[in-house]
């Protein structure tokens, strides 16, 4: 499995060194990892192969092996397992005192508010996609649920616009995950083309 950062995340790293947040940066790259690795030790319980991960403002993205033929269960676990580390530490820096500890729990709070959002392709978002799909309405709910991510996450940009230069982290991250679902709805054709082939080479073998 291959690592990597996403180049969105330099501009807010370097935002936080400037304003002298090097102890922020350091508590949210921390928080951003132990996040991801929510989202890998549930994917290894139920048996998703990765391929690759990368961190990106809100957590990470990663690539699995055939995720189309994954169940309904594993993708919710997985989903699951990002939100379930950032409690993990959100519950341990609210019980034990240490330098930043209030940063770090303001941290928590922030990382797994964002990710709760029901809008892709965050957590919550992917929660929502998997509960209300069926086998026969999987593109028509994915396909409507990726326009409704888009209005959300360009509105919360435009919101967050306002506020500049404050807002700058809000900005890149809404403004990226809007980016990120057009293109995820441009290629959704050619994505059940390729999970209708996957299938039926899975059922031939």
């Amino acid at each position: 499995m291959k690592y990597r950062i996403h180049p969105v995340l330099l501009p807010i790293f370097l935002f936080f060194m400037i304003v002298g947040g090097v102890s922020l940066y350091a508590l949210l790259l921390f928080s951003l990892l132990f996040h991801e690795l929510g989202h890998v030790l549930a994917a290894r319980h139920v048996g998703m192969k990765i391929r690759s991960c990368t961190i990106l403002p809100y957590g990470g993205e990663l690539q699995f092996v055939n995720r189309q033929l994954a169940s309904k269960q594993q993708r919710l676990i997985v989903a699951l397992g990002g939100p379930v580390a950032t409690a993990v530490l959100l519950v341990l820096g609210m019980c034990w005192t240490f330098p930043g500890d209030a940063q770090f729990v303001k941290i928590q709070l922030i990382l797994l508010s964002v990710n709760l959002l029901p809008i892709l392709p965050l957590d919550g978002g992917q929660v929502v996609s998997v509960l209300l799909e069926t086998e026969a309405t999987k593109y028509t709910t994915r396909s409507n649920f990726l326009l409704y991510s888009i209005i959300v996450s360009a509105s919360l940009c435009a919101f967050f616009i306002a506020y500049l230069p404050d807002s700058l982290p809000l900005v890149m991250i809404t403004s990226y995950l809007a980016v990120q679902n057009i293109i995820s709805y441009r290629f959704r054709r050619y994505e059940r083309v390729f999970e209708q082939l996957t299938k039926r080479e899975t059922s031939f073998f």
